[in-house]
């Protein structure tokens, strides 16, 4: 009994001296990162860091759309690498996120910076001047992002190449118009790269007017003219005035009202023929010289007037229209319609070459500024040939065939000089009309007529 009662005794102790082990409680998820905050280029491109976890971690985003994840929307155990890209901060302001690791019931973030980036822009030089003659001035240019010119910027009298500037060295060219203005002229013109803009200042020195008599050619002499310098009162004395009703013509919208204030008169040295509303109508004016004339040279300083559905012409009729048009002949010295801006042409019309059966001789030329200062528009009428000019440059040549038939040559009588300004019609509203144009005004600072 003894022996047993020790045994058990030492059994006790045994049990009492290695009690059994409890389970350890579980470890919290860890995550760390190489750096507390990822920052994002301003001009946009890829950034990573180094990412240590001691579980297997999920990535959600916040819903910002400036930034993507490029690595997988998990974060396994271990050490991995974590990448993110951003478009280019154009803004004003600088853009932030978070990414939320979630593993279990815990969640990290991790916080995202993109300040905002500064587009630069240099030029060789802040201020371009051409000459007055025109010509081309070179820029160099050095960018940091890409930039565009406001094309609303832009005028008659230069243009830029290219219209964009791209990273790095480059250079624009500003090519200048001749200028016929005796003053100088400037403008801002704005590059801009999303929010931001540079001003580059364009700036003309002083032209030279045309003088008077400038591209006439020798063996003329002066035998009529019209500087429009008098009273309004005065144009009766050298112009007679059409009195038609809308459509009789090309159907033309425009009224044409005889001798009335409203669409022909003289201010500052010119003459100013107007298309406006009268109530439910436009009306115009359309003058005929009270002379003609058989050959000569025939000139006119126009400033063309600005709209859709303007349709200004210096052109001649014969006096003799008693085989109606087109076998009496028509002679169109310059002919322009708004919504083909700065487009001059001149055409002769004859039996066989005229508009309705599309076999008129036709020339086109773009005048830059046509609609923004005065050019010279002008005919030189002989019994060979018939040509006419813009600035002194020709622009249609039409030859007598010699064969003897006004079918081909009916400009072999006297023609009289008209002066008019449309509204629509055929040609003038062949895109229809934008009355918001109106008034619109064509100006003319002197008609003259040479002969030899």
């Amino acid at each position: 009994m003894d022996r047993m009662l020790h045994i058990l005794t030492l059994l006790f102790l045994l049990v009492s001296c290695n009690p059994v082990p409890t389970p350890e409680p579980e470890r919290e998820p860890e995550i760390t990162f190489s750096s507390n905050e990822l920052v994002l280029s301003p001009d946009g491109g890829e950034a990573s860091l180094k990412v240590g976890a001691s579980t297997n971690w999920s990535i959600a985003t916040d819903g910002q759309n400036w930034y993507s994840l490029l690595s997988a929307p998990q974060v396994y155990a271990g050490e991995s690498i974590l990448k993110v890209s951003a478009e280019p901060n154009y803004t004003t302001a600088a853009r932030m996120a978070n990414l939320r690791f979630t593993s279990g019931n815990k969640t990290v973030s991790l916080k995202l910076s993109q300040a905002f980036f500064v587009p630069e822009l240099t030029f060789s030089q802040s201020t371009v001047t051409g000459e007055g003659a025109g010509g081309t001035v070179t820029v160099a240019t050095h960018a940091n992002a890409g930039w565009t010119v406001d094309e609303t910027d832009l005028d008659y009298w230069f243009s830029i190449s290219p219209r964009t500037v791209g990273r790095g060295d480059g250079e624009l060219k500003v090519t200048f118009n001749k200028s016929y203005s005796a003053q100088p002229r400037s403008k801002q013109v704005r590059f801009r790269s999303g929010e931001h803009e540079k001003i580059l200042t364009v700036t003309q020195k002083e032209g030279t007017p045309v003088p008077s008599g400038a591209y006439v050619p020798e063996g003329y002499e002066l035998v009529w003219q019209d500087d429009f310098s008098e009273a309004s009162s005065a144009l009766i004395d050298k112009w007679r005035y059409e009195d038609w009703a809308p459509g009789r013509v090309n159907h033309e919208l425009q009224r044409y009202v005889p001798d009335d204030r409203r669409t022909s008169y003289t201010q500052d040295g010119a003459l100013h023929i107007v298309a406006r509303k009268d109530g439910n109508q436009v009306i115009s004016a359309r003058m005929n010289s009270r002379e003609s004339w058989l050959y000569g040279y025939f000139e006119a300083a126009i400033w063309l007037p600005k709209g859709k559905g303007t349709w200004p012409a210096f052109w001649m009729m014969p006096d003799d229209f008693s085989k109606g048009w087109p076998a009496c002949g028509e002679i169109d010295i310059m002919e322009e319609v708004g919504v083909d801006a700065n487009i001059a042409s001149s055409s002769i019309h004859c039996e066989a070459y005229n508009h309705v059966k599309n076999t008129q001789k036709t020339a086109s030329r773009t005048i830059p500024g046509a609609e923004n200062e005065y050019h010279v528009y002008a005919l030189e009428w002989t019994k060979d040939y018939i040509r006419t000019y813009v600035d002194g440059v020709q622009l249609l040549e039409f030859r007598n065939d010699k064969a003897g038939r006004d079918s081909t040559w009916p400009f072999n009588k006297k023609f009289y000089l008209i002066l008019n300004l449309a509204w629509g019609g055929d040609w003038g509203g062949y895109a229809g009309v934008d009355e918001s144009a109106l008034p619109c005004t064509m100006k003319v600072d002197y008609v003259r007529v040479y002969k030899k």
